[in-house]
């Protein structure tokens, strides 16, 4: 009996011995990208369209107040994908090739991708959406480390005529073209129906990554009908009543400070109250669609929430959701050559219209300044962490994170060691810190052993600390502000603090100079028009059309 009880009783410490020497499961890693998403587009971030599995994410998990972009789609990609900043990547000004390796407009070799590292940690390597980081037929998301990929580029919701002149096919699976019949889709739901395919085909045993990179909610406005019917005469009210209601929210869900500065009105941006009744109606139509877009959005990471409970993977899956940008300032219908084609009501299958300046006012609240521009409304996203077994619910910090700490935080999540070799290239070193001391951890924001820099065709920013350093182009001058009591950015202090902005833009030139950075005064000649007319494209109907200032 005795001889029974010890062998029972050592067998039981062997196996408490391989317990505790076994290996925890590698966490599965979703990143989940929307874009021109503003700050304050989602529930969680003080807005009033329905995003309750976001809003959920964010009431389980964690928000940050500070989580910076490079304020326009390829190169705010090409940071996240690889983290490096852009230049570095090779996507210095846009998914253009300007002729210079810096600015090539597609990812170079030496800067590795998630999948890349991931994969050489066992993970599988999944994406569903937009990739924009390829060119000259290389560097699409099959040659760069992912093992399956549905690709699907901007462009309608509803068919995929407009994308090249229907030259090329807008959708994609692992390469190969992905044929959908015009009318029969929604982009949205393409993007969520194969991300949740991905993930139920993944074997059991082998820890994922999957990136999900929804096209909305990017013009042109296109919504399936009853998601449009729920927001129907929400904005008759217009912005400005949108943009209160929205602060007011941010500021009792702590997003913003009480005594924090919000961002003065642009003067180009309409009169409401000066809009006859139907410019108002036509205008509270887009905002409608813009809403129903989000909530299709957040409708398909539903769908993914669900499947990942159904599969157990729920319980060691971390979620990140960001936006490559803010709201941004075209208006489709001025802009370049004017719009694609526009033979349909706003929201269907034949029109192309975009938001505009106007509701993007309301969308960035409380920031200043739009997509494109390094003011915060431009650079600024929301941010949400959800993994219950290591984040504590409900949790809100500064954090003052950028999309070059994402690589670093996965890495570190899959205890991965970012390659010296890799083929035979050696990769470029990583530029951000883990964020998993914020995220895990009590520290408040990140500490950095250098400031956070940006460049974008000539536009640039600096942030150390409290303060923020930019300048617009085509001028030269810098701007300096404190973000601690002045988010919105409404008063520059540049002329009070010399030593500053000395100190900064000294750093600035020589980040620059290691980044490969070039003037853009040299590049400006070999700019697309249709690129020109984007960063000029601000809303300047004259008053006598009848919509006033």
């Amino acid at each position: 009996m005795n001889k029974v009880i010890l062998t029972c009783l050592g067998a039981l410490l062997t196996m408490q011995g391989f317990a505790q020497n076994a290996k925890p499961a590698k966490p599965n890693i979703i990143l989940i990208l929307a874009d021109d998403l503003g700050y304050s587009d989602l529930g969680a971030y003080g807005s009033e369209i329905k995003t309750p599995n976001l809003d959920r994410l964010a009431n389980e998990g964690l928000r940050l107040k500070e989580f910076y972009n490079n304020s326009i789609c390829a190169p705010t990609r090409a940071s996240l994908l690889t983290g490096q900043y852009q230049h570095k990547a090779g996507v210095g000004y846009f998914a253009n090739d300007l002729g210079i390796p810096a600015y090539q407009g597609y990812l170079n070799k030496e800067s590795l991708t998630l999948a890349e590292v991931l994969k050489t940690q066992g993970y599988s390597t999944l994406m569903s959406g937009k990739w924009h980081v390829a060119g000259k037929e290389v560097s699409f998301p099959w040659q760069r480390g992912f093992d399956h990929v549905m690709m699907s580029e901007n462009g309608s919701y509803f068919d995929q005529g407009d994308f090249e002149g229907g030259k090329k096919r807008a959708y994609t699976i692992d390469g190969k073209p992905y044929p959908l019949e015009a009318g029969k889709f929604y982009q949205t739901d393409v993007i969520t129906e194969n991300a949740v395919k991905f993930l139920d085909q993944n074997p059991k045993d082998k820890p994922f990554f999957l990136y999900l990179a929804y096209t909305a909610p990017h013009w042109p406005l296109h919504a399936l009908p009853e998601d449009i019917a729920k927001y129907k005469g929400r904005y008759d009210k217009g912005w400005d009543v949108l943009r209160a209601e929205r602060i007011k929210k941010q500021k009792e869900l702590g997003i913003i400070d009480e005594k924090s500065s919000i961002s003065e009105k642009d003067a180009d941006i309409y009169n409401w109250n000066k809009l006859s009744f139907d410019q108002r109606s036509q205008w509270a139509k887009k905002m409608e669609i813009f809403a129903a877009m989000v909530d299709r959005l957040d409708q398909g990471i539903g769908q993914v929430l669900n499947k990942l409970k159904a599969t157990g993977a729920d319980k060691n899956t971390i979620i990140l959701f960001i936006s490559d940008n803010g709201a941004p300032a075209e208006d489709l219908v001025k802009w370049y050559k004017g719009a694609v084609r526009n033979s349909g009501p706003v929201g269907t299958i034949g029109s192309y219209e975009s938001q505009s300046k106007n509701w993007s006012y309301a969308s960035n609240s409380p920031l200043k300044a739009f997509k494109d521009y390094m003011y915060e409304g431009g650079i600024s996203s929301p941010f949400i962490a959800w993994y219950p077994a290591k984040i504590k619910p409900g949790t809100l910090k500064k954090g003052t994170g950028h999309i070059i700490d994402i690589a670093p935080t996965f890495y570190d999540l899959a205890g991965a060691t970012y390659p010296k070799s890799y083929q035979g290239i050696t990769p470029n070193t990583l530029a951000g810190k883990s964020l998993l001391p914020v995220l895990f951890g009590n520290d408040n924001e990140l500490k950095r052993d250098e400031p956070l820099f940006w460049e974008r065709a000539g536009n640039r920013a600096v942030r150390a600390g409290k303060w923020k350093l930019v300048s617009t182009w085509p001028g030269y001058n810098w701007e300096l502000y404190n973000l601690e009591t002045d988010r919105g950015e409404t008063t520059n202090v540049a002329r009070q603090n010399h030593d500053v902005v000395s100190r900064l833009s000294v750093a600035y030139f020589d980040w620059a100079k290691r980044t490969g950075v070039v003037d853009f005064a040299t590049l400006e000649a070999k700019e697309p028009q249709s690129m020109k007319e984007f960063r000029k494209s601000k809303v300047q109907e004259a008053v006598s059309e009848g919509f006033g200032f």
